[in-house]
């Protein structure tokens, strides 16, 4: 199944001054398009079964009692090819309904993540970010430039900024006002796996899953 990350429309984020508060809200559309091109490939696994047991439902009690073996498998490949669709599936709804409210201060990045399925908490001291990267994004409405505060481990991440350009200047007022220093993009992906111990680093963010 073709995997998607959806784009992201996010608040403007000026960087006048401390807290800062940016919500942001995953775009929809993509996801859409993406579980509409699955549908078909799903219903080519579903359907058939479907039919199977609506018209043939004696053959295939007689088949499971005379041959459990072969219909275990036959049951087994058919839940697998489910999966590989249902699976993704979710992981787009659930990014593609996504809303997150970010708050930094001096001292502290806050972040709360709203879904269709879940809701999670989480902040880490600002100290723990190693900068701010100017990172550019190919999505399927075009491209977008992104201002990224980055983190050591993999998901703390945090979107600071979106648009179709951002100019130096307003990076420059970004590390200023949050004492961090420019980081080329690449360093985007050399943070370690979540739960990697880290020299000096100790995970402080606390989750609440519902």
């Amino acid at each position: 199944m073709p995997q998607a990350t959806p784009s992201i429309v996010a608040s403007a984020c000026p960087f006048d001054s401390l807290p800062i508060s940016i919500e942001r809200e995953s775009s929809r559309t993509s996801a859409l398009v993406v579980l509409a091109l699955a549908v078909p490939a799903l219903c080519a696994v579903i359907v058939p079964v479907v039919l199977v047991l609506a018209f043939a439902a004696r053959e295939v009690w007689e088949a499971m009692i005379n041959k459990p073996v072969e219909v275990a498998g036959l049951a087994s490949g058919r839940v697998a090819w489910a999966a590989l669709f249902l699976v993704p599936a979710k992981r787009i709804i659930q990014r593609g309904w996504n809303h997150r409210n970010v708050r930094i201060t001096t001292e502290r990045v806050t972040v709360s993540d709203k879904g269709m399925f879940s809701a999670r908490l989480w902040t880490a001291p600002l100290a723990e970010f190693r900068g701010v990267a100017h990172h550019v994004r190919a999505t399927l409405s075009g491209v977008r430039h992104e201002l990224i505060l980055v983190h050591s481990v993999t998901g703390r991440s945090v979107l600071l900024h979106s648009a179709d350009s951002i100019s130096q200047p307003t990076i420059d007022r970004a590390v200023a006002l949050l004492c961090l220093p420019q980081l080329p993009a690449r360093e985007l992906y050399r943070v370690t796996r979540r739960g990697s111990s880290l020299p000096g680093l100790a995970p402080r963010a606390e989750a609440q899953a519902a």
